[in-house]
């Protein structure tokens, strides 16, 4: 029996309810689940290949606890998979990545900032899932996905976004998001469950827009950490960057203000912010600029001006670093799953594989999947051991 809670991934799997009846079962579920694992990791991008391949692994067979004398054929897969419950599977995965990340001092503070943002499964979607859009929260630092929920096509992000909440410990976390997602009810919710917001500004809250637009109006760019606002008087915080790449060169300047607190009826309000930047291209001269506005419920002391553009700029690795890579290395945009639980299952499974790679140091994805590949009983190691 798996030993209770181990931070062990394979046991871990064996925490989630089998939907099958006793009569007639042949493999065990976390030695099914464990295989299609293994499968993502060794670059195999759905269960049918996995388990075509598995047949000619016995020693990878074995390694997974599996006791019948072959392994599941796709059929099985399929219909397990289809009738798993997919919030236990989540719940049993953000468990898991808190525990491990709670045991290891060099990963300490890695879910600290965290995006949630939408990603659509695109096959899935064309074959009629039910659900083929998910809400994921994803790790600033790392990319890994702490939990995602299913979003029906008979709503929107927005209500989910509060849901979502209710799946992971917010208490002590910072989230960012789209525009979208910047409502009351949602900033109300992180709020109550003592976590922190960063969150953009667009014309979807007009009002909201308009105000902050309005104070920084007439705010002279400066190179000092500090401004004082030419009409109120009051402190303006202050960061710029500037950065060479790519042929380009990129100044980001970011300000801060707090005389807006008391104005505006928004939960937890602590700053408003302006992201102004500017991309000019060395080759040709061509300029081009863009101007941005946020909300925060994080004071100045507890974040500077330097540390907003920071954390405004890491949302984006929600797509470098997470969607990307399910999409074009573990193949998830092209999988054409469509029934039951099996789009979100999959999509969890591949998180959890890129989980294990991430805690485990990987930095170049793809090469590693195809070391293991070759070596499939070496990613066996990664799930069966501590991290």
């Amino acid at each position: 029996m798996p030993e209770k809670d181990s931070r062990h991934l394979l046991d871990r799997l064996a925490e989630i309810e089998d939907p099958r009846k006793k009569k007639g079962k042949r493999h065990p579920l976390h030695s099914l689940l464990g295989l299609v694992l293994i499968g993502i990791m060794s670059g195999h991008k759905g269960y049918t290949p996995t388990a075509t391949w598995a047949r000619s692994q016995p020693d990878l067979v074995q390694a997974l606890g599996f006791t019948h004398k072959t392994s599941p054929c796709p059929a099985t897969i399929h219909n397990v998979l289809r009738e798993l419950k997919a919030d236990v599977v989540e719940e049993v995965f953000t468990n898991w990545a808190e525990d491990v990340c709670k045991s290891r001092p060099d990963l300490e503070g890695c879910f600290d900032v965290v995006a949630i943002d939408g990603k659509t499964l695109r096959a899935s979607k064309k074959c009629g899932a039910a659900i083929s859009h998910l809400l994921s929260v994803v790790s600033h630092e790392l990319g890994v996905t702490l939990t995602q929920q299913g979003v029906s096509d008979k709503t929107n992000e927005i209500p989910v976004s509060t849901e979502i909440l209710k799946n992971f410990d917010v208490s002590g976390k910072v989230i960012t998001t789209d525009a979208l997602l910047t409502q009351k009810t949602f900033c109300h919710a992180i709020i109550a469950g003592n976590g922190d917001y960063v969150l953009p500004v667009k014309n979807n809250q007009p009002e909201l827009y308009d105000d902050i637009q309005k104070l920084f109006q007439g705010v002279p760019d400066t190179l000092s950490e500090e401004a004082t606002h030419p009409i109120l008087g009051e402190p303006i915080h202050i960061h710029e960057t500037v950065e060479k790449s790519h042929g380009r060169l990129e100044t980001r300047c970011l300000k801060a203000g707090t005389s807006l607190n008391e104005h505006l009826d928004w939960p937890g309000i602590a700053q408003v912010i302006q992201h102004h930047y500017t991309y000019k291209n060395l080759n040709t001269g061509e300029e081009t600029t863009k101007v941005q506005y946020g909300i925060t419920s994080l004071t100045p002391e507890a974040a500077s001006a330097e540390r907003l553009l920071e954390i405004r700029r890491g949302h984006w690795s929600i797509e470098n670093k997470s969607h990307w890579i399910r999409d074009t290395q573990l193949g998830e945009d092209a999988s054409p799953v469509r029934c039951g639980a099996i789009p979100q299952v999959m999509a969890a499974l591949r998180n959890a594989a890129l989980a294990v790679l991430r805690f485990a140091g990987v930095t170049r994805i793809a090469d590693k999947i195809k070391y293991y590949a070759s070596k499939p009983l070496l990613a066996v190691n990664l799930i069966t051991e501590c991290f």
